[in-house]
């Protein structure tokens, strides 16, 4: 008999829809690395199957988001991939969008990859590799990263660069934008790799003085209009575009912080060796078994978050754990 392999599944990203649903991207650990394969799953807590699940073949999806109900559009959930498609689907339909400009792929600009999708105030937004910014608008994904996009060599310069000389610029010479948040369409954030921070006011973007060469994964946004940072080595920093930013912690954990949230108070971050929670400025780890920690979201009056093998549910006094249903 063949044996079962175990945690067959990974699950890599995701996105709270309510209290009691759960959508995510998964990915096969048998897979090789440069065969990109999705399997995108909701789990319905309510229903009796619970598990939901529909693949996309040849997409490597990186970012979900979801965007609630409007007066003409049902709840919709969009998941991108690294190389700029976009899925939206809803109980209406479901349909495709690609970016044209992002990837890798030879109809690309070769910008390299986007990292994430976000709905903020009613539009989309996708950030990656080279400062990419995109925004959707009503005809097309277009650029808004005029000022810091990091345009590619022309090929007269590529021709005369070696291709050590060509891996050296890409990777310590080129940001690579991680995360994009806000809570309008005038007060928007991004940051990436080695520090880099901007604000985006509708119209310019403005750069802030790094303070440090950490990674910064994820942007939260509290009811303060503070805005709460977290990248690699248990980093955090807080700030806003008006007084600038302040360090809370500067690499001081092996584990590196993934994704921030606000729940009941204190905020809570994915790590990759678990969660933790702040309250004030005191970190404490939450003690429950659980590594790899992607994705982190509250709503509904629930915590969700979201592991390599676990899906993870707290209602204020009690942590539920789901395992996913393939391995």
């Amino acid at each position: 008999m063949k044996e079962k392999i175990k945690n067959n599944m990974v699950m890599t990203t995701g996105c709270a829809i309510n209290k009691d649903m759960y959508y995510m991207s998964c990915s096969f650990s048998d897979f090789s690395i440069n065969e990109p394969y999705s399997r995108l799953f909701f789990y319905q807590h309510e229903t009796k199957d619970k598990w939901f699940y529909h693949d996309r073949p040849e997409w490597r999806v990186i970012s979900t988001c979801f965007q609630p109900a409007t007066a003409d559009k049902p709840r919709t959930v969009y998941s991108l991939s690294e190389e700029g498609d976009i899925e939206i689907l809803n109980r209406e339909k479901t349909s495709v969008e690609k970016i044209k400009d992002a990837g890798l792929l030879p109809t690309s600009k070769h910008y390299g990859y986007v990292n994430k999708i976000r709905y903020i105030e009613g539009s989309f937004y996708v950030c990656g590799h080279q400062c990419q910014v995109y925004m959707k608008t009503s005809i097309d994904w277009e650029h808004i990263d005029q000022e810091i996009l990091q345009p590619n060599p022309s090929p007269l310069e590529s021709k005369a660069l070696t291709l050590e000389r060509q891996v050296e610029l890409y990777i310590n010479q080129t940001t690579s934008l991680l995360d994009i948040n806000g809570n309008n369409k005038k007060n928007i954030y991004v940051v990436g790799t080695s520090g880099f921070i901007s604000h985006y006011n509708g119209t310019t973007w403005k750069n802030f003085k790094k303070l440090t060469g950490a990674d910064l994964h994820a942007i939260y946004i509290d009811q303060k209009n503070t805005v709460w940072v977290v990248g690699s080595q248990g980093t955090i920093l807080t700030g806003d575009h008006i007084n600038g930013f302040s360090m809370i912690t500067r690499k001081e954990l092996d584990s590196d912080f993934n994704a921030i949230t606000e729940f009941n108070g204190s905020l809570y971050i994915a790590a990759t060796d678990g969660i933790y929670k702040m309250t004030g400025l005191k970190i404490e780890k939450v003690p429950i078994k659980v590594q790899d920690v992607s994705s982190i979201d509250s709503t509904d009056g629930v915590l969700w978050a979201l592991s390599a093998h676990k899906l993870i549910r707290f209602n204020g006094s009690t942590w539920e754990e789901f395992k996913h249903i393939d391995n």
